[in-house]
C-alpha cells in the first residue's frame, strides 16, 4: 500500500532531550504541525517540545481536558504537508502511522474502522471519532498520530485516547476546526462532504506591516505572527527578517508603510518607550487619516502589557479612540491571530474591543484631581541609591521620582511665573529634553499655590478634529470643560451667523470657563506643535493665544487664566515659518538646555555609580548631557552590570541601547535631503562648519548639532560615530 503522501510528512514529537512522547504530522508546507496536546503536555510544554531536532513555536494550544489537539509551527520548514479532508462515512476503512515507544521507526498500523463520530463527555461534549480495531496491540506512541483516509488520500483527524479495550478515540478535523476556525485560510481543506460553517473561504492577500521591538519577546512573538500570516496567503512584514543585507532600510520602511493595509503593532512596555516603534506608529496614523479608505488599519495589541498601566505619553495620542486587544501568554496567539485574519477576510477596520473596560488613554488629571506632589525629597542627594528603585527611562519622568535632574534656574523661575495674573510660560527643545515632565512639575506647583490644573494635548484629538478651525475650537472647548467637570455649554455660546469661531472661543472662556472657576486656571497645552501641521488651523489658535496674554494686561477675568505651551523645536514636524509667528516673542520663554557634568555626575550617583570626574567625561564624550540619552546609558550599566568601556562600545551600534533613537533620527533625515547633505557636511570636519542660516537652524532644531552663529558642530560622539558612516557619500 502506497503511504509515502503520509509517511513523508508524519515525524516524531520529542522533548528538549530528546525522547519521543508521541507523533505529529504537517498539514502545511510552511511547517504548520497537527499533533496531541497530551503529546505537548508529556514533553513539559510547548517551549520543550523538539522536531526533527529543531524547536517550534505555538500556532493553536489546546489541552488535554478541552479537545486535545495543539498546531505548532516549525520555523524554516518547507517540506511535504498531508492534505486534510473532513469526516468518513461510518464503516469506512481507515489506517494510522505511529512512532512506537520508545522504538523510534515508523510504523503502519492495521486497518481501522469509524464507528462512529458523536460527542463524548470527556472532551467538553465536542464531536471525537470513534473508532474500532480488530488487533489488540501496545498503543503507545500513537497519541498524535494522523488518521488516514487512503481511498481519499487526506488525513482526517488524529489519535488522542486509544485504549487496550473499547473504542479509540480521534479528534476529527470538524473539531479542529470548529476550534481554530481560521485553519482553511491557512491550509486547503479539501470536504468529503458538506462544508461546516466554521470552514471560512480564503482571505484575499493583503498586507500587513508588524511593527516590534527589535528585541525578545517582542521579537520572537513578531515572527510567530509573521509566520501564520504568510502562512495564511498573506504578505507580512518584518524589518529584521525583510530588510537584505545592505538595504536602505528607511526607504524600505516607508515603502512598506505607504503600501500595507494592515499595521499590527506589538506594544510592550519597552516597545512603547521605542523610538522607532512611536516613528512607525506616527507615520501609519498620518497615513490612515490622510486617506479617503482610511489604510492601513492600526490594530494594537498590547504585550505583557495590563491595561492598568497607561500608555506613554509620546505613543498614547497616536492610539487615540484605537481598540486594543491584551496579549498575557502563548495562549492567547492564536485567538488574537484568528481574529486578525477574520478581520482582514471580512476587509474590517479595527480590532473588537476588549471584554474588560479599557483605561481612558487620556492621563489628564481632572480640575478636582490633585496632581501627585513630589516627596519633600525630590532633590534626592540624601537618598541612598539602593534605596531608590531603578525606572525603566522613557516619556514624562514621575513627579515623584528620585531621577528629576532641575536645570536651575528654570524650575524656579517657571514656579514663580506661573503664579502671576495673565502669565505666559512656552517651553521649547527637541524631543526627549524634559518638556513634559517640566510642565507637570509648573501645573503641580500651581495646584499646591490655589490654582486649578488642566493638561490637554491636541495630539489625543481625533483626526477629524483638524477638518477645520471651527471643529477644533470646539473641541478645545468641551475638552478643557469636561477636565473642569463643568457642562459642555458649546451651543449657549457658539454663535456662527454672526461671530467668528476666534470670538465665540474667547466668548466661552470668558464668559463661561473663566468666570465659573473661583480660583485661577492653570492650563498647560503640551505637544502644541502637532497643531502646525494644519496651516489653517495653526496661526489663527496661536495668534488668539497671544490675544488672551495681551486682554491680561487691561481685564481682569483674563488674568484668571495661566497658560504653559510645550511644543518640540524639530523641523521635522515644524514648518520654517510658523517661528515667525508673533506668538513666540510673548511670554517667557524657557529652551530646555543639557545636562552639566555635575548633573551627570549627580544623576550616576542617584543610580548607584560612584563615578569619577573621568567617567563623567567619558560618558559625555559619547553622548553629551542629553537627559534622555544619559539616563538610558545609567539605565543600562546598571540594571545590565556593564562597565563603561562595554557600554561605550556598544552605543554607536544598530543593536546598542539607541539602535532606535539613531536609526529613527536617520528615518527622518533621509525626508530632508538637504538637511542630510548639510549634516553630512558637519560630520566630515574636523572642526565646526559654516553653513547657510536656514540649514544651520534646521540641524539645530533636531537636537543633531550645536549652533553657535551660524557655527555647527556635532552634538556628539555618538551621531558623529553612526551617521558619518551611514551619510557618507556612495
Amino acid at each position: 500500500m502506497d503511504l509515502a503522501w503520509a509517511k513523508n510528512c508524519t515525524v516524531a514529537v520529542a522533548d528538549a532531550k530528546g525522547e519521543i512522547q508521541g507523533t505529529g504530522f504537517f498539514i502545511s508546507r510552511s511547517g504548520l504541525l497537527l499533533t496531541s496536546a497530551r503529546v505537548v503536555e508529556a514533553t513539559g510544554g510547548w517551549q520543550q517540545v523538539r522536531v526533527q531536532g529543531q524547536a517550534v513555536r505555538p500556532a493553536y494550544l489546546g489541552d488535554s481536558k478541552r479537545d486535545d489537539f495543539v498546531i505548532l509551527q516549525q520555523p524554516g520548514y518547507q517540506g511535504p504537508a498531508v492534505p486534510l479532508g473532513l469526516t468518513s462515512e461510518p464503516g469506512s476503512g481507515l489506517l494510522t502511522l505511529r512512532y512506537p515507544l520508545p522504538n523510534a521507526v515508523l510504523t503502519v498500523s492495521a486497518e481501522l474502522t469509524l464507528q462512529k463520530l458523536g460527542p463524548h463527555p470527556d472532551f467538553s461534549g465536542l464531536p471525537m471519532l470513534h473508532l474500532l480495531s480488530e488487533t489488540q496491540q501496545g498503543w503507545q506512541g500513537y497519541r498524535g498520530a494522523p488518521v488516514l483516509d487512503v481511498q481519499h488520500r487526506s488525513a482526517i483527524g488524529l489519535m488522542s485516547a486509544p485504549e487496550e479495550k473499547g473504542p479509540i478515540l480521534a479528534v476529527p478535523l470538524s473539531t479542529v476546526l470548529e476550534k481554530f476556525p481560521t485553519l482553511p485560510s491557512l491550509v486547503p481543506v479539501p470536504p468529503l462532504g458538506p462544508t461546516p460553517q466554521s470552514a471560512l473561504p480564503s482571505a484575499p492577500q493583503t498586507k500587513i506591516f508588524i511593527s516590534y521591538r527589535s528585541r525578545d519577546p517582542d521579537r520572537n512573538l513578531a515572527q510567530q505572527f509573521h509566520d501564520a500570516l504568510e502562512a495564511a496567503g498573506h504578505e507580512a512584514f518584518m524589518a529584521g527578517q525583510d530588510i537584505g543585507l545592505g538595504e536602505q532600510w528607511s526607504p524600505r520602511i516607508d515603502a512598506e508603510l505607504q503600501d500595507c493595509d494592515y499595521f499590527l503593532l506589538l506594544l510592550s512596555p519597552q516597545s512603547a518607550e521605542s523610538e522607532m516603534v512611536i516613528e512607525e506608529v506616527r507615520r501609519a496614523r498620518e497615513l490612515r487619516d490622510s486617506r479617503p479608505d482610511r489604510r492601513p488599519v492600526i490594530l494594537p495589541v498590547r504585550v505583557d502589557f495590563p491595561w492598568s498601566v497607561p500608555l506613554s505619553y509620546d505613543i498614547g495620542g497616536y492610539l487615540n479612540r484605537i481598540q486594543q486587544r491584551e496579549w498575557r501568554s502563548a495562549d492567547d496567539t492564536s485567538t488574537i491571530l484568528r481574529e486578525v485574519l477574520k478581520l482582514i477576510t471580512e476587509g474590517g477596520q479595527n480590532v473588537a474591543p476588549p471584554a474588560e473596560s479599557e483605561p481612558t488613554d487620556e492621563k489628564q488629571p481632572s480640575a478636582d484631581q490633585s496632581l501627585p506632589t513630589p516627596s519633600p525629597t525630590a532633590s534626592p542627594s540624601s537618598l541612598p541609591a539602593a534605596e531608590v528603585e531603578l525606572e525603566l527611562p522613557g516619556g514624562q519622568v514621575n513627579l515623584k521620582s528620585a531621577f528629576y535632574i532641575e536645570r536651575i534656574p528654570n524650575e524656579a523661575r517657571c514656579y514663580e511665573t506661573v503664579l502671576r495674573p495673565g502669565a505666559l510660560i512656552r517651553i521649547k527643545a527637541p524631543r526627549q529634553m524634559g518638556k513634559t515632565s517640566l510642565m507637570a512639575r509648573i501645573l503641580n506647583r500651581s495646584q499646591a499655590n490655589g490654582c486649578v490644573a488642566v493638561l490637554l494635548s491636541p495630539q489625543r484629538a481625533d483626526e477629524t478634529v483638524f477638518t477645520n478651525l471651527d471643529k477644533f475650537l470646539r473641541w478645545f472647548c468641551a475638552s478643557v470643560s469636561r477636565r473642569l467637570q463643568l457642562a459642555n455649554r458649546l451651543e449657549d455660546y457658539w454663535d456662527d451667523k454672526i461671530f467668528s469661531s476666534i470670538d465665540n472661543c474667547a466668548a466661552y472662556f470668558e464668559e463661561y470657563l473663566l468666570a465659573r472657576t473661583e480660583r485661577p486656571l492653570a492650563l498647560g497645552l503640551d505637544e502644541v506643535d502637532s497643531i502646525f501641521q494644519y496651516p489653517e488651523i495653526a496661526p489663527s489658535f496661536l495668534g488668539m493665544l497671544r490675544a488672551w496674554h495681551e486682554e491680561a494686561k487691561s481685564r481682569e477675568i483674563w488674568q484668571k487664566l495661566r497658560l504653559v505651551v510645550v511644543h518640540s523645536t524639530e523641523i521635522y514636524n515644524i514648518p520654517m515659518n510658523i517661528n515667525q509667528s508673533p506668538f513666540f516673542n510673548i511670554g517667557l520663554s524657557v529652551e530646555l538646555s543639557e545636562f552639566s557634568p555635575e548633573q551627570v555626575h549627580d544623576l550616576a550617583r542617584r543610580h548607584g555609580l560612584g563615578w569619577s570626574t573621568a567617567q563623567v567625561e567619558q560618558l559625555m564624550a559619547m553622548v553629551g548631557g542629553h537627559p534622555h540619552l544619559v539616563r538610558v546609558a545609567l539605565y543600562h550599566l546598571v540594571h545590565q552590570n556593564l562597565s563603561l568601556t562595554e557600554f561605550l562600545a556598544m552605543a554607536p551600534t544598530e543593536s546598542g541601547p539607541y539602535g532606535d533613537h539613531l536609526r529613527q533620527h536617520l528615518w527622518n533625515l533621509q525626508g530632508y535631503p538637504e538637511l542630510a547633505t548639510a549634516f553630512r557636511t558637519v560630520l566630515a570636519g574636523t572642526s565646526s562648519v559654516r553653513l547657510d542660516p536656514e540649514l544651520a537652524f534646521g540641524l539645530h532644531s533636531t537636537g543633531l548639532v550645536h549652533l553657535q552663529g551660524n557655527e555647527v558642530t556635532p552634538r556628539c560622539d555618538l551621531y558623529r560615530q553612526y551617521f558619518r558612516e551611514r551619510l557618507r557619500d556612495d
